[in-house]
């Protein structure tokens, strides 16, 4: 009797009406074998990818708008003390309505990236399988946003501490004129834990970013300018001008304003007490 190898045979099956159900059915049973090749190998992600974009609720709401800014806005507001939040609440919320625009610009080009993208395939992926894609794309889209967002605004602190810019507020130096020279001293934060000599646990707005939470001062407008270098301890404790009549939850004052803005948590905006407190020290809030 004699013996004979039995070698199988490839068949090709050309399958027409091609559904999604089928092809998944197909795809688990002959997935090695599978062919389904595109009649066109690139298609925009624009024509399947839907995008739902969500901003920070601030940015939409009436606190970025020039009217209620401008309500804050003080003619002597440098001659507050560095944390009290007259000094500086009219910038932050000038910085914070810029900051809700780059986000608007960066997103929108994110969105325009998205739907210049194109998928390129020569066979037809399964549906996990474009998800997949789709979720690698989104996501190095997300993640070229959040580069480019950080990127600038590091950079432009680095230009104002780099550079030595004095802040208009007077938060980050203090500018003295006398007889014969003008004097620029830099601001210092001091611990109010430690009770020794403030210029011993002082640390420079020239060295390190810092922040401490806004508050309201029951102070004059003619403090010195020793008050003005130091925060939030001042030399004489317990007088008039340092004691603080009022907190802003979720805000605070630092070296530069763009520092407070960036700690914000914006507390204050949410608390109705908060903001009627608010309407008491800027007058001007009422007219918005």
């Amino acid at each position: 009797m004699e013996a004979h190898n039995i070698v199988p045979t490839n068949r090709i099956v050309t399958i027409s009406n091609l559904t999604p159900s089928l092809f998944d059915q197909l795809h688990r049973e002959h997935g090695e074998t599978l062919s389904c090749p595109c009649s066109t190998i690139t298609i925009p992600y624009s024509t399947f990818v839907t995008n739902m974009v969500s901003f920070h609720p601030v940015c939409s709401s009436v606190f970025v708008s020039r009217e209620w800014i401008e309500g804050f806005y003080l003619p002597a507001a440098n001659s507050y003390l560095l944390a009290d939040f007259r000094t500086t609440a009219f910038s932050q919320f000038e910085l914070l309505a810029a900051l809700c625009s780059i986000s608007n610009d960066i997103v929108s080009k994110a969105l325009l990236d998205i739907q210049n993208n194109q998928l390129v395939t020569v066979e037809l992926f399964e549906e996990k399988d474009i998800q997949l894609q789709v979720k690698a794309m989104v996501e190095l889209v997300n993640a070229t946003a959040y580069v480019q967002v950080t990127t600038f605004l590091q950079l432009v602190q680095m230009m104002y501490r780099s550079n030595t810019l004095v802040s208009a507020f007077g938060t980050n130096a203090v500018v003295q004129i006398g007889f014969f020279a003008v004097f620029i001293t830099s601001t210092y934060h001091v611990d109010p834990n430690n009770n020794g000599q403030l210029e011993v646990y002082a640390l420079s707005c020239t060295e390190t970013i810092m922040v401490t939470p806004a508050v309201f001062y029951a102070q004059p407008l003619d403090t010195n300018v020793v008050d003005h270098t130091y925060y939030p301890v001042y030399y004489i404790a317990g007088s008039s001008y340092t004691d603080i009549s009022a907190s802003v939850d979720g805000f605070f004052g630092g070296c530069f304003p763009l520092d407070s803005v960036l700690a914000s948590t914006l507390d204050c905006l949410y608390n109705l007490q908060c903001l009627e407190m608010l309407f008491d020290y800027f007058p001007a809030l009422n007219q918005v």
